[in-house]
């Protein structure tokens, strides 16, 4: 018999002996592998250590080489300043109480889902949850955040996280690794780390501080970008300060993050404000068009309503693409126009006059359409069809040009009958005889 299905009977054999015994299998099975590992030779053995020396590196895995912080001034010749540079270090969080729990409930078919496997057979190694040391690797963590030694801190929280998880704990201590790693300038690490705390404590005690850091991570991320812009596809292999690919694409999700996990929060009308400003800038006008829409429905008492209006108004006429295209751009444009020249009256100032400008010429682009509609008809001769049109221009647009158009070509055809003669009148009439 092969050297691993014999590990498969002794590892069944193993279940059914603690089934009898009514013991908890978890970290059993990883003790199993590690005994057949002295056992077994060959391929069997090899894998079975591989497996055992991965699931030990866990949270106790060789911590990466130390990293320099940032000390790069506001001055730096690309004019872009790093996010942490305006940004004070946060409080350390007060300890948490002792809510994680080490359930020893007895066996159940889910221990035996990979990522249980993986905690059975770190408790069997010595690396599972351990309050006593969580405790203290935070308070050491803590100890040198303090002193700025920002990798080495944030070495320490991720072992304090692994060490008592799903507790307050684990949550002050994600928190202060991503602070570890946002003030060392070490940004993409940051966002991870980050989003990770957001996606397993979505109401954090740390969320405000949080929301102001991903926020920093993308508008710095935004203006580097404009600043050295590459292709999205081009890797970064050196910069810690971006991550490895599309710095633009990073710095939307970072908006997108503040937006999402926190809709009622301060930031959240700023990540979509600023979503929308990065997508007009790129030229990308129907993106930008969407996140101006989302702002002005969605957050009415905004302080960038109004620049939300005029920048929404040019990204649906720069989405337009003339009469022959559709015309729903040009629809709602006209209807923001309205809006803003109704709401802020008192704000606008000079540029009243300029978005009155903007209005008179959308109205003047929607006669046009009409405009083409009864062209059409009038060519065919079809002039009943081209005198409705002309007369729906006349009354809807009459101030405009098109409309003083209208009524003169209204004029030229008034006496023209509603539809073209009949030219094979002969023809026509003998089929419908023999009909």
């Amino acid at each position: 018999m092969s050297g691993m299905s014999t590990q498969g009977l002794r590892l069944s054999g193993a279940f059914r002996r603690v089934w009898r015994r009514g013991v908890d299998p978890r970290g059993i099975l990883a003790a199993e592998i590690c005994a057949g590992a002295g056992r077994e030779s060959g391929w069997s053995r090899m894998i079975l250590v591989a497996g055992v020396l991965w699931s030990a590196a866990g949270c106790a895995g060789v911590p990466p080489a130390p990293v320099t912080a940032n000390t790069r001034p506001p001055g730096d010749p690309s004019g872009v300043v790093p996010a942490s540079a305006s940004e004070p270090l946060a409080a350390p969080p007060a300890s948490g109480g002792a809510d994680g729990s080490d359930d020893d409930s007895g066996f159940e078919w889910s221990d035996l889902a990979p990522e249980n496997l993986y905690k059975g057979a770190k408790k069997a190694m010595g690396l599972g949850p351990n309050e006593p040391l969580a405790r203290s690797m935070l308070q050491e963590g803590r100890t040198l955040l303090e002193q700025k030694k920002y990798p080495e801190a944030a070495e320490k929280f991720k072992s304090a996280a692994g060490r008592w998880p799903d507790s307050v704990l684990e949550e002050d201590a994600l928190f202060l690794q991503g602070e570890s790693y946002f003030f060392s300038d070490r940004y993409p690490k940051a966002q991870d780390t980050y989003d990770n705390l957001l996606n397993k404590y979505d109401n954090s005690r740390h969320l405000d501080t949080t929301m102001k850091r991903l926020f920093s991570i993308g508008r710095y991320w935004e203006q580097l970008h404009g600043a050295h812009p590459h292709w999205p596809v081009t890797p970064n292999l050196t910069d810690k300060e971006r991550p490895w690919f599309d710095t633009f694409g990073n710095a939307l999700k970072a908006y997108e993050t503040v937006r999402l996990k926190d809709p009622t929060g301060p930031l959240a009308d700023d990540s979509i404000m600023a979503t929308a400003n990065a997508y007009f800038g790129k030229g990308r006008y129907e993106d930008a068009a969407y996140y101006y829409d989302l702002l002005r429905k969605e957050y009415p008492r905004s302080e960038h309503q109004l620049q939300a209006h005029l920048l929404g108004l040019q990204s649906k006429l720069r989405v337009y693409q003339g009469k022959l295209y559709d015309g729903t751009p040009l629809t709602e444009a006209d209807e923001i126009a309205e809006q803003a020249l109704i709401q802020f009256s008192h704000q606008l100032g000079e540029e009243q006059i300029r978005l009155a400008q903007t209005r008179d010429n959308i109205v003047e682009q929607k006669a046009q359409r009409d405009w083409a509609v009864a062209q059409y008809y009038d060519r065919k001769k079809q002039y009943a069809g081209a005198r409705v049109n002309y007369q729906y221009i006349i009354d809807n647009y009459p101030l405009t040009e098109t409309a003083h158009k209208a009524r003169a070509r209204m004029d030229q055809i008034r006496n023209e009958p509603d539809r073209p003669p009949n030219r094979f009148k002969l023809l026509t009439d003998l089929f419908s005889a023999e009909d």
